[in-house]
């Protein structure tokens, strides 16, 4: 970042208290009628005066610093830093100097001390940044200061300004989700496939790594042998359909809690997915889309990293619409506590692989076409992990069964 020349002198703590006590002095030296109190209110003036006009005439810093934030995403509970360099630029050696640089404006900040610096000399410094809650934060200004030998005035050099650390949700490792990528999930839609491949010619849109729960017989060897590694065949009709994410916003279904929870959860289940190469919707109760999942412009975890709770309740609605949307074959819908409406709604997506994803107690049972992750009773990326699994053992076996 480049730096500003914007420099400033003022005094410090400790050189207004050798003002308050120089007028003390002077004032005592009036009542008492004591000349000695006013060469020490004198002597006190002169030197606050002396130290401030010596840095305002001072040589000016030519300093160049830089403030990097890595790596480039963080995440909650994930390690991140902030990495600052100071160069001097000048032919000079510079004074010992202060730099503060602030952050989450200005309620926290890391203070250094940066040592002489012979000509073109660099010195660096790092510090953590806090990742307990998602959100965005502000970094800077980052303040560099110079003060006169007794300490009682500085002069401030603004080095580097304001930036924004953005601290995206946590983001587990979850197994795939139940029919997605090829992954087998019921008899009919095992055939619908291999009918597919048969009319396309086995054609396909792209190849990607295998993964736990892939059906074996999507397996394009050819690209196997050469590469050393399992690929699988990404169809070009799963490719073009969509997964939506529904996300529940609504303050009277969370306590603070449960909301981190199915946040957490949304952002990874769009980490997955995108994962798969499949495009992903996520859309808020309040029927807010907050982005396409694999979308550099419109970054999904960067909105999850600032979503906050609605009171516009159109969950029902929501998911009753999904249902018009003929591209969209797998919906996961994160709730908090819901009433019978969004049940029905529910209800209404037969024939849609639906995952629900429960983070407040709800009775709701599995079915066919239903997966219901209770993450109110369990973390939720061994609810998932579980429930998927399960489900696709399950519809593995009915398979075999079948072709049997």
């Amino acid at each position: 970042m480049a730096r500003s020349a914007d420099e400033r002198v003022s005094l410090t703590r400790r050189g207004w208290s050798l003002i308050g006590a120089a007028g003390g002095l002077a004032v005592g030296s009036f009542l008492l009628g004591a000349v000695e109190l006013l060469v020490l209110a004198v002597a006190a003036a002169v030197l606050v005066a002396g130290g401030a006009v010596w840095l305002a005439f001072a040589h000016p810093l030519d300093l160049a610093m830089t403030r990097r934030v890595r790596p480039d995403r963080l995440h909650v509970g994930a390690d991140g830093r902030i990495d600052l360099t100071v160069e001097n630029r000048d032919t000079r050696v510079t004074p010992l100097l202060a730099a503060t640089d602030w952050f989450d404006e200005g309620r926290r900040a890391a203070r250094f001390l940066v040592p002489p610096l012979a000509a073109g000399a660099i010195a660096r410094a790092a510090y953590r940044v806090p990742t307990r809650r998602r959100g965005r934060y502000q970094v800077g200004p980052l303040v560099v200061r110079a003060s006169d030998p007794f300490g009682l005035s500085r002069r401030e050099l603004a080095a580097v300004g304001a930036s924004e650390v953005l601290v995206r949700p946590r983001v587990y490792d979850l197994v795939a989700p139940v029919a997605v990528g090829s992954r087998v999930s019921s008899d009919s839609e095992a055939v619908a496939a291999r009918a597919l491949v048969s009319d396309l010619g086995d054609e396909f849109l792209t190849l990607r790594d295998y993964e736990v729960g892939d059906d074996l017989r999507r397996v394009h060897w050819r690209a196997t042998a050469r590469t050393g590694d399992l690929m699988i065949r990404q169809d070009e009709a799963k490719w073009r359909s969509r997964a939506a994410i529904v996300l529940d916003v609504h303050p009277d279904g969370h306590d603070d809690a449960s909301f981190e929870a199915a946040v957490e959860a949304a952002a990874s289940v769009v980490a997955r997915l995108v994962r798969l190469q499949r495009r992903v919707e996520v859309i808020t109760s309040a029927g807010t889309i907050l982005g396409t999942g694999g979308d550099p412009r419109h970054d999904v975890l960067d909105r999850l990293a600032t979503v906050d709770t609605d009171p516009d309740d159109r969950l029902a609605t929501v998911i009753s619409n999904l249902r018009a949307h003929r591209r969209v074959d797998l919906v996961v819908a994160i709730l908090g506590r819901v009433g019978d409406d969004v049940t029905r709604a529910l209800a209404r997506l037969a024939g849609i692989d639906t995952i629900v994803v429960l983070t407040q107690p709800v009775t709701m049972a599995s079915s066919s076409s239903l997966v219901v992750v209770d993450a109110s009773v369990a973390p939720f990326p061994d609810a998932w992990n579980r429930a998927c699994s399960d489900t696709a053992a399950r519809s593995r076996a009915r398979s075999t069964g079948t072709r049997r």
